[in-house]
């Protein structure tokens, strides 16, 4: 009788087994590594991010004193589409800690003091030592203490807000404008030399009959329109334009953390990065840190210098204080 029963209960197994077939044999597989992968990722979200900063004097000169709850990495977007130009488009400062977020935009025309370069604006120290020495001369003339950075060209963010499905921002008519003029420029310039397809993409043409109070309605961007609205330049001053790319930072971050589980998406993503983005950081620290930046919701928006602290010139912001500078920084990422 145990043989009896135990043979057709080895039967009936082998009989469940096949009506899974090889769709139900992906699933659980995917769904183990999904599993596996959710574990690792809190694993590495536990670590402190004090584990990840380090001296860097020899290339950073970090300077000493600020606190170590945070971690503050250097964000560098270069614009391949401007004629090949090497200066840093944009400059922004991701300060990340346990259920913190910040982020802080150094506006491009800031005079600083390049390290053997002399006095001239911050985003040409990209183009005479690249991300290094941008992180030096941040560090030195505003106290701060950044040894980690990614850098990534403009139209490969493109591509990234393309694999994470688009990205939802309120836009006004005005800024519709613009981001059609920017994409029509870019077209012209051809996106496939840079090896970038954007056919997809048409203008916008939205109605604004029902904008709230400040004339903005909501709109679904894909890549090529988000890159567009982060590259306005004529319709008011690099004060708005680099909250527009922290608006875009956070709209990108709000999808991800919407699909964080799709593997085409994961899939998509990491092809991008692998071709496009420059770091110093390895993928464990990428994977604790960023973890712990996708479990904060909107992320604080500063930019530097701080109202009152410099002379605006017309083309440049000189006389520069930066021991005022750094207090607003360190009141803003660190409630001092």
């Amino acid at each position: 009788m145990n043989a009896l029963y135990y043979e057709e209960d080895r039967r009936a197994k082998k009989r469940r087994c096949r009506r899974k077939g090889p769709l139900g044999f992906l699933l659980g597989l995917l769904l183990r590594l999904l599993i596996l992968i959710a574990v690792a990722a809190l694993a590495l979200y536990a670590l402190p991010v004090s584990l990840f900063i380090t001296d860097g004097d020899d290339v950073f000169s970090p300077s000493p004193g600020l606190e170590t709850d945070m971690i503050n990495i250097l964000l560098l977007g270069v614009d391949r589409l401007n004629d090949g130009a090497q200066r840093s488009d944009t400059i922004i400062i991701a300060s990340v800690g346990y259920g913190s977020f910040k982020l802080t935009s150094v506006l491009r025309d800031t005079i600083v003091e390049i390290p053997g370069h002399g006095s001239e604006k911050i985003n040409a120290a990209y183009a005479y030592g690249g991300p290094e020495l941008t992180v030096r001369t941040l560090n030195m003339n505003f106290g701060l203490n950044i040894t980690k950075y990614v850098v990534v060209d403009f139209v490969a963010l493109a591509e990234v807000i393309n694999a994470l499905g688009g990205v939802d921002v309120a836009i006004t008519y005005d800024e519709q404008v613009e981001i059609n003029r920017n994409l029509a420029d870019s077209w012209k310039k051809d996106f496939s030399k840079l090896g970038y397809d954007a056919s997809e993409t048409s203008l916008l043409d939205l109605d604004f009959s029902g904008a709230d109070e400040d004339g903005r309605i909501t709109a679904h961007l894909d890549g090529f329109q988000a890159l567009g609205y982060a590259r306005i330049r004529r319709l008011d001053s690099d004060f708005t334009r680099t909250h527009r790319q922290r608006r875009i930072i956070n709209a990108a971050l709000r999808k991800f953390r919407q699909k964080w589980y799709d593997p085409i998406m994961l899939a998509g993503l990491v092809k991008v990065a692998i071709s496009n983005v420059e770091t110093n950081m390895n993928p464990l620290e990428i994977i604790s840190i960023g973890s712990k930046a996708l479990m904060c919701s909107e992320a604080g928006q500063l930019r530097l210098p701080a109202d009152g602290t410099y002379v605006d010139t017309g083309s440049s912001l000189a006389d520069v204080d930066y021991a005022e500078n750094l207090e607003v920084f360190r009141e803003f990422v660190y409630g001092q």
